[in-house]
């Protein structure tokens, strides 16, 4: 009767109280997978959050790096600048060291060379073989650059500089960019003119 007795006493546990542990577990299991899930989710709703700041962040990284570099620009810009600027001046300054009248030129130059697109020596070293500067040129003439083999009268030193660039860009100018060494032979008989104007224009860009 013992044996029995403990037998059925093990069913009847398993019966009635088995079931009850099983829902326990499950419902730990469903606590735990409740809980993971609303972790993922909140996570996933995190997510976009950072994904925005780290973009934020790349994009005022970027933006910093465009005001750098436009900084850059600029200074490389400014620099260029002050350097074509200088042209009138260092000009002026050999104009001047040769005692020519025409020192106070040097702007004109430097403006007319650019409209013609002709090195902006090119007329000062001209007017330095043909006349030594505008110091000895047909009285009133103002013709430093022996055009029209000196017999040109020009209305003043202004004058005589565009009008000569401007002759210089209609005759050769079609002949592609403008040197002395390719005007020379047409510009002058003495077959060293373009030396010499060479000589004068290195002596202009190294004016200090």
């Amino acid at each position: 009767m013992y044996f029995t007795f403990a037998n059925y006493e093990r069913k009847f546990f398993l019966c009635n109280f088995a079931p009850i542990q099983f829902r326990a577990i499950m419902i730990n299991i469903f606590i735990r997978a409740t809980a993971m899930a609303v972790f993922a989710l909140t996570a996933l709703l995190a997510s976009p959050t950072s994904s925005q700041n780290i973009s934020l962040e790349a994009y005022e990284l970027k933006a910093s790096n465009l005001v750098t570099q436009k900084e850059e620009v600029q200074l490389i810009v400014a620099k260029i600048v002050a350097k074509e600027d200088s042209r009138a001046q260092t000009l002026k300054k050999f104009l001047s060291a040769n005692a020519s009248p025409m020192a106070n030129e040097a702007d004109n130059f430097v403006t007319i060379a650019d409209t013609y697109n002709l090195d902006w020596k090119l007329l000062p070293a001209i007017a330095g073989v043909e006349s030594t500067f505008g110091r000895f040129i047909p009285n009133g003439s103002y013709n430093a650059y022996g055009w029209n083999n000196g017999k040109y009268y020009f209305k003043n030193w202004l004058d005589a500089t565009n009008s000569v660039a401007m002759g210089i860009k209609t005759k050769w100018g079609g002949r592609g960019k403008i040197s002395h060494w390719k005007i020379g032979p047409y510009y002058a008989q003495n077959p060293l003119w373009a030396s010499r104007v060479d000589r004068f224009m290195k002596l202009i860009e190294t004016q200090r």
